[in-house]
């Protein structure tokens, strides 16, 4: 792979791995709360930056509170102290590791933002960012290593009410472990030393398509809100996708999902990758079925989303299921539902998703997938 620059971070990183890690996490919503809450517990020296200033309640409650998040887990509450809480995003300078949390709809636009502050001794983790690590290549003249990951560690929502003035985060779920990809993959080993000292969960068991394409909101999100869209419209912000489309009995949605995998595991095994399932990819152990139904029918589920225009359509439409039918045209394989869904999607929403969405052109990695066609099949 062509890299710009490759830097061996930990050779300007801290002396003492025990040190606390200067961290800036991107992002204020569900995501970005939990982990700078979960990681200033942790000891670490956490900023949490607003990238945009839409939905701002949350950020300004923090502020008020002297930058206290409560984190609710089993019924028990610990206090978070995020160091710093703003809208700086130039704080990204003196942090070892930055963690970007917004939707991968505005990735370019942040990481053009941020490039100018990015160094070669820094980590990037991005979550849920469709292959974002080529977004860094394109915009960075010095690159800092960048790792994806398929999903957060952490996962429940912001509750503003649970606790009177306060803003608590309600952990729904907390994976044992959260596979990622390491773009620069001549100094994994060194990098995960550091990574693991945020998370331990945190594996290095991913190729940067595989994080991508296994990513499960790309399929769940998809396949459940476009089937919902008249019960999202009937029910005026009163819907839980996974409760009520991915309810025991719904065999026709599920079926929809299962077929929309079906094609996701078979653009990536013509790539030479793992062609994991949605209830390995999501986490779904055990009786894998038993195991999903479970999880959508929790207590934890969210009402969500309250509005056909959510990002379970606008995010993992265009940046995943565009991404996903642009590889598929490229290598030659048929994806009849990732196309029609997204032919529904464009229309409901008024809205050519194709026309703006992630592709492999515009994401500048129509090498990388020419090279994994080349050592799959020589060509």
């Amino acid at each position: 792979m062509d890299e710009k620059t490759i830097t061996n971070p930990l050779n300007q990183g801290q002396e003492n791995s025990n040190d606390p890690i200067k961290i800036t996490v991107l992002g204020c919503g569900n995501v970005g709360v939990a982990i700078a809450a979960d990681l200033s517990i942790g000891g670490h020296d956490v900023s949490l930056i607003k990238t945009s200033h839409s939905k701002e309640s949350v950020f300004y409650k923090i502020r008020q509170n002297n930058n206290r998040v409560l984190l609710k887990e089993n019924c028990s509450y610990r206090t978070a102290v995020i160091n710093e809480v703003s809208h700086d995003i130039s704080k990204v300078t003196k942090a070892d590791v930055v963690i970007v949390t917004i939707q991968s709809t505005y990735h370019e636009n942040l990481i053009e933002r941020i490039s100018k502050f990015l160094n070669g001794s820094q980590i990037v983790i991005c979550i849920c960012s469709y292959m974002s690590s080529f977004y860094f290549k394109k915009h960075c003249s010095s690159m800092p290593v960048i790792v994806e990951t398929a999903g957060p560690y952490l996962e429940g929502r912001i509750e503003e009410d649970d606790v009177p003035g306060e803003v608590v985060f309600r952990v729904g779920c907390k994976l044992t472990r959260s596979p990622l990809s390491i773009f620069q993959k001549e100094i994994a080993g060194e990098c995960m030393d550091r990574i693991r000292q945020l998370y331990k969960g945190f594996s290095n068991e991913y190729s940067v398509l595989e994080s991508a394409l296994l990513n499960p909101n790309m399929v769940l999100h998809t396949v459940g809100s476009i089937m919902s869209i008249p019960r999202i419209e009937y029910s005026k912000g009163n819907f839980c996708m996974y409760r009520e489309a991915y309810a025991r009995g719904n065999d026709a949605t599920f079926k929809v999902m299962l077929d929309l995998d079906k094609e996701k595991r078979k653009v990536l095994e013509r790539l030479g990758c793992n062609p994991i399932d949605i209830f390995v990819a999501g986490g779904f152990l055990g009786d894998p079925i038993k195991s999903f139904y479970e999880y959508s029918e929790s207590k934890d589920r969210a009402i969500s989303p309250t509005s056909v225009r959510s990002r379970y359509i606008t995010e993992d439409v265009s940046q995943g299921l565009i991404l996903l039918e642009s590889i598929a045209k490229r290598i030659g394989v048929d994806v009849p539902i990732t196309t029609s869904l997204i032919n529904i999607s464009s229309v409901a929403l008024g809205e050519d998703f194709r026309e703006n969405g992630r592709t492999i052109q515009r994401l500048g990695c129509e090498k990388y997938i020419e090279e994994l066609c080349e050592t799959r099949y020589g060509y």
